[in-house]
Order: C-alpha cells, then structure tokens, then sequence
C-alpha cells in the first residue's frame, strides 16, 4: 500500500491510479490541485509534485517506470489487481452473476470480500478537489449497490436475524437511503418481528415528510400494505414466505449489447485515450456524458467506437446499450423501434411497453437517471433521429458515430477522425497475413496503405483477399490498385463494397457541389486544390466555390489540409472518393483526367473466390 503523507502528492496519486492505464490531463490535474483559481506558478508546482511522486513510486517499485509522461498529461500504469478499486470492481461483478444464477453462498462470499477492501469512507484520508470528489461519490454509490447485493444474498441465505443490527445501523448512517430501510421491514418480518417491521415503515414515512417532504415509493408502500396483510392473518407464517422480496429488491437485467470487439484493433492509442478519459469524465453536469465520432465512409468509426466501449464497459455496470440507426441507408432506424428493444432489454414485457415514442423516451429516461449505463449510437442520421433516445441519468455516457455533422446534438464533444497512421496500416496486414509475408515486401504494404488512403476497411478488404491467397504478391495488388478507375472494384469484398454507400451519400450533395466534385475529380492531376483552383475547374464564382467546398468537406467527400505548412488552407480528395467518380458516367463538359503514365487497364477483375480456391501460382 503506498501512502504519501503531503496532501497534494496524496490527491494527486489518487487521481492517477483511479485514471490508471489512461492519460490525465495537465489540465485536470491542475483542477484537481487548485480548482478554478491555480497560481501563477501552477505549472512548475505540478511538475515538482510529479517529480517526487515519480521518486516515491521508483523506491516502492525499484526498476519499473510506473508513472510516465505523456504529451498531454501523465499516466499511471498498474496491472489490475494492483490497485484496490479494480479488486473490488471484479469481486463485486463475480457477486452479481453469482447471485443472477441463485448461488447466493458464492455471492455472499465475493460481496464480502469486495467489501473488506473498504472499511471506512472511500478516499476519507484524501482531500477531494472538484475532480476527485465526483470520484468519491462514484466509489461511496458502489460500495452501497455493493453493500444492497451482499444483503440481498444474505436474506436469501435465511440470515435475517444476523442483518437487524447492521441494517438498523445503515439506516442511522444513511437516513434517506430507503432500500436499507425495506430490507429491514423484510429482516423483522421474517425474524417474527412483523410489528416492529411496520414501525420502520412509520419511522421511513416521517423522515422523508419532514426532512424531504415526499412520501415513501410506491413499491415500498405496496410492501408495508403486504405486511399488513399478513399481520392481520395470524395463519400466516411470515417466516416462509419469500414473496415481498420481490417487492424489496427488485432484479433487473444488465444488458450488455455491445458487439464483440475487433481482436486485431490497431492505432489510434492517442484517440483512444482521450475518448476513454472523457466518457469516464468527471465534470460536473446535469446530464449524460455525449461523444461524437465522425469521419468518412470507411474510416473505422464504428471499430473505434465499439473499442473504446468496451475498454470502459466495466465502469458501467447498470449495463451498455446498442444500436446501429442506420444513418447512411435508405431506411434509418425508427427512434421508438429502437426505444422498444432498449426498454425490452431492462425487463419490460411487451403489455408493460407503451406504443408512443414520446412514452417511452419518458420510461428510458427514467430507468436511467439513477444508473451508471453506457449507450453506443452507430451511423447516426441526425440530431433528431437521436435526441430521443438519449438517456436521462448524469452518470450515462453516449458514444455516438456519423459519416456527416449532426447540427443540434447540443453539448457533444466532436472527434473528428483523420485516416490511420501508415504504420498502423501495415501493422494491421501484418495482423491479418503474419508479419514475414509484410516484412518481406514492406514497401509494398506501405504503398497499399497509400493507395486506400489509409482507409482501415479498405486495408481490411485488402488484407481478407490476400489472406485467402497466401501466395500472391503484394506488388501485384499495389499494380491493381494503382489504376484510380478500377480502384473501388478491387476493394469490394462479398460482405463490403464502398460504391453503394457513396453513392447514396452522392445523392444528397446539391446539384452544384456533385458537379464541383466531378470537376475536381476528373480534371485536377493533383489531389491538392485551393479554392482559387477549384473555382477555376469548375468554372464558378470564388464565393460560390468556398460554400460549395464546405458542404463537400461537410459530407466528407474531400478533407481539409494544410497545403504550405503556414495555414493557407486547401483540400485533398481522397483516392477511393476519386475512383468512385472517375467510374461515373460524366458530362461532355467535364473532360476525364488520363490515366497516370504506365498503368495498365486489365479487364478481368481480381476474383476473390478463384484466389481463395486456387491461390497464386506463382511469382
């Protein structure tokens, strides 16, 4: 256990290790130390305070570099079981499928050891500043949801006589917390102490009429009328009856929809690191966490997403939520169908769902108010496609992923996604052929990175046609990929193809900016324009030409660069966008750009399924 005894190095391991394996901000450490009023020598004081905390850290661990620095912050890197709040994480989630499958002994055993790593308050010998103290309340909450389940097991168990004491103790430490209260009523009456268990009910009803001035719930009132029932029956016996523990503590399922991830996800880390740290954010808000992805067709957003999800899965434990909208197809998902497999995943029957969408965005914000739940929204469509289904709870975070902008999804942080990394890209062939067949021709899987413009399903269709085909040379995939017209057809596999796609997303372009496209596409040699050149391609006004370039750069049919290095802004059009309208048929106007010089039209295309059943021959 390491323990600094300065209360700044003690706030500030804290941080850290709670964030362990992820990029804290300098930003956020500062938060943490100062609050909203950090000196003017902040930056130094933080810097010294990492340096002796790196020290303290090296004599505790000699010869392991546990903290490390970062270009945006520092990160602490601790195996899992190094740290007590992923112990206790794992303890508490091997209780709760224990006791979803009835072995209530196992559970009992796992909740207790869970809860052993926590006497006293968490953090109670730490003092929290802004960012630290939403921390805090997130580890008390859990230790209380873990402290319900372990009762739960322990009344399941027929220990209610042994929980009086301590649940009557609960109820003096937490006053407003009526679960403790019900699970009391329960303990009494199945102790043979039936009036004393209504005197808690009395004593629950006055705390929150005159502290809160509300009334019980509707569910524990429903209990106590349970009790009254029974005691007005003398024949009953209390002590066999299991039934209001229905009414106590009622199960719920944890949905847990994500996709499997991608085993061979590459790239990316800095992405990766910052979504993590701010889906698990801790400022202070009223409402859900919302995380906007975008990029073009292609460029791994929903793998990022889905990645990213379930890196942090483990800290939503009230469950993850997904569903593909359907954003860039003719037929978007309806919000209330969506709604209805959502409601029907917590447990709802169909009698118990409503038919109007407005309904049933009131009963998913409801169930998530209260609840620490992750939500995935995959090729969204719009604003008002998703504005109903976000959840209501401040403790939830939606991952959200789009081709275009989506105006009106007010608060998202936007993540706008830029193509992989060269080297990712050959990392991922290697992934899928083996690294010797790469490393043998490594240029030549940089040049098929370059070709797909660094697309990670292009270099997935790439990788799944040359792994069904280990003897052909990946030179004679780049001499394929080099001809822009055939570029798309050699990208198609059977279960993806880009043209379609594009195509729909083509249709949506105003008249004008398909044609500044076709114009850009087939005249220019150079993938690079500036809006002087593009104007001049497509025979328009300079002002027309701007606005037509940024619904372009809107719909992700070109990208923005910096041409010069000195911030004179232009545009590139990416190389499967060219392919896909260099095989359009065009205007007589638009004269087609010539092939480059040396490359080969070959007519026959490069058959996945003869590849797959014969191979290559040979060199």
């Amino acid at each position: 256990m390491l323990t600094p005894s300065a209360p700044k190095l003690r706030s500030l391991l804290a941080l850290l290790a709670l964030r362990s394996n992820y990029v804290v901000s300098t930003g956020t450490l500062m938060e943490e130390l100062w609050g909203n009023n950090p000196p003017v020598s902040a930056l130094a004081t933080l810097q010294t305070y990492i340096y002796q905390l790196r020290r303290v850290l090296a004599e505790c661990s000699p010869g392991r570099q546990i903290l490390q620095t970062k270009p945006l912050g520092y990160v602490i890197s601790l195996d899992r079981d190094e740290l007590d709040w992923n112990v206790f994480q794992d303890h508490v989630k091997d209780g709760r499928a224990a006791l979803d499958r009835g072995g209530a002994e196992a559970a009992s055993m796992a909740l207790s050891r869970a809860l052993a790593l926590s006497s006293g308050n968490p953090l109670g010998d730490v003092d929290a500043g802004q960012v630290l103290a939403a921390h805090v309340n997130e580890l008390a909450e859990n230790k209380l949801q873990a402290l319900e389940l372990r009762i739960e097991a322990d009344l399941m168990l027929g220990r209610a006589r042994d929980l009086v004491v301590e649940l009557k103790t609960l109820i003096a430490e937490h006053p407003f917390h009526e679960v403790f209260y019900t699970k009391l009523m329960l303990s009494l009456e199945r102790s043979g102490r039936r009036a004393e268990a209504l005197d808690v009910y009395h004593q629950l009803r006055r705390t929150l009429v005159n502290e809160l001035g509300i009334e019980p719930s509707a569910r524990t009132h429903q209990f106590q009328a349970q009790l009254l029932a029974a005691y007005e029956d003398p024949h009953r016996d209390s002590t066999a009856d299991n039934a209001p523990i229905a009414v106590v503590t009622p199960r719920f399922p944890r949905p847990a929809q994500l996709p499997a991830d991608l085993p061979d996800f590459v790239g990316r880390a800095d992405t990766v690191d910052t979504l993590c740290e701010l889906s698990l954010g801790t400022d202070r808000t009223t409402s859900a966490r919302l995380l906007h992805v975008n990029g073009m067709i292609g460029i791994g957003k929903s793998a990022l997403a889905l990645h990213v999800a379930h890196r942090v899965r483990d800290r939503f434990a009230d469950g993850q939520f997904h569903a593909d909208l359907r954003g860039s197809t003719d037929q978007p998902a309806d919000p209330s169908a969506v709604l209805g497999h959502f409601l029907h995943a917590t447990g709802l029957t169909d009698a118990e769902l409503p038919q109007d969408l407005d309904e049933r965005a009131q009963m998913f914000r409801s169930w998530t108010a209260d609840r620490t739940v992750l939500v995935v929204f995959d090729d969204v469509a719009s604003g008002a496609q998703i504005r109903p289904l976000l959840p209501g709870g401040s403790r939830c975070t939606v991952l959200v992923t789009s081709c275009g902008w989506l105006p009106g999804l007010d608060g998202a942080k936007v993540i706008e996604l830029d193509p992989l990394e060269v080297e990712s890209c050959v990392e991922m062939l290697a992934a899928m052929l083996g690294w010797r067949r790469v490393e043998e021709e490594e240029d030549m899987a940089r040049s098929i990175a370059a070709l797909c413009g660094r697309l990670p399903l292009a270099i997935r269709a790439i990788g799944t046609k040359l792994a069904a085909a280990p003897n052909y040379p990946l030179r004679k995939v780049v001499r394929r990929l080099s001809d822009e017209r055939r570029l798309l057809r050699e990208l198609r596999t059977h279960e993806w193809t880009l043209e379609t796609r594009l195509a729909r997303e083509r249709a949506r372009l105003s008249p004008q900016a398909a044609r500044l496209l076709e114009s850009i596409a087939r005249r220019s040699t150079d993938p690079y324009v500036d809006p002087g050149k593009a104007a001049a391609l497509a025979d328009l006004e300079l002002f027309t030409t701007e606005l037509l370039l940024e619904e372009l750069v809107r719909t992700r049919f070109l990208r923005t660069v910096d041409l010069d290095g000195y911030g004179a802004g232009g545009f590139v059009i990416p190389p499967v966008i060219r392919s896909f309208v260099l095989q359009l048929p065009h205007e007589q106007t638009v004269a087609p750009r010539q092939p480059p010089e040396g490359t080969t039209i070959n007519d026959e295309a490069w058959d996945f399924e003869l590849l797959a059943r014969n191979g290559y021959p040979g060199q």
